[in-house]
């Protein structure tokens, strides 16, 4: 304990630079009123395409593209493991990608990125943050509140990383379901990328 004691009050400049990154401030909003935003009157590549968020984006949208891991018999969809695919359908059309809650769940997060290139449009990216406040709440108690279907979580800065690394540039990030006093503890993350 006097080490962490230590790290907190006597913190080494180094470590301090390497682990330390300022989040920048950005709004908090309501992800689903975001993806509808982006995917009206426009032709929907939405991947993770189940549920009612799907069926609202395909109100919404001029047309919409479907990919999930789960079999579904509707028109435009595709079943499709992410974490093995080596390509994605040939859509000339997509004008925007929606990824809601999916790079959570897949192994190689990067590879899925580098996939999603060949449709040269912009992608919306949603994430559970890794500082959510309900996961303290839960750790508090000695319980994770996560998934058992997630593999990582992530923040502002590793989010960030990852897209960098794969060649992308970010447009507009908010907060999803946070307080706008506290956006730092919101639920997750929303990316605009191109």
């Amino acid at each position: 304990m006097a080490v962490i004691y230590d790290l907190i009050t006597k913190p080494d400049p180094k470590q301090v630079e390497k682990m330390t990154h300022p989040i920048p401030p950005a709004r908090v909003v309501e992800r689903e009123l975001f993806i509808l935003v982006q995917s009206k009157d426009r032709v929907v590549l939405d991947i993770g395409a189940t549920g009612p968020m799907h069926a609202a984006v395909q109100e919404v949208a001029k047309k919409c593209y479907g990919i999930d891991i789960i079999d579904k018999r509707e028109d435009n969809y595709f079943r499709i493991d992410l974490d093995i695919a080596d390509a994605l359908p040939e859509l000339p059309d997509v004008e925007i990608v929606i990824a809601g809650e999916v790079l959570e769940h897949l192994s190689n997060a990067g590879h899925f990125l580098d996939l999603l290139k060949q449709y040269h449009c912009p992608i919306v990216l949603t994430t559970p943050n890794a500082f959510a406040q309900v996961g303290a709440f839960w750790v508090k108690r000695g319980v994770e509140h996560v998934n058992k279907e997630h593999v990582c979580y992530y923040s502002y800065q590793t989010l960030t990383v990852l897209l960098k690394r794969h060649g992308y540039r970010i447009l507009d990030w908010c907060w999803y379901n946070g307080k706008p006093d506290k956006p730092q503890l919101a639920e997750g993350l929303v990316c605009l990328i191109s």
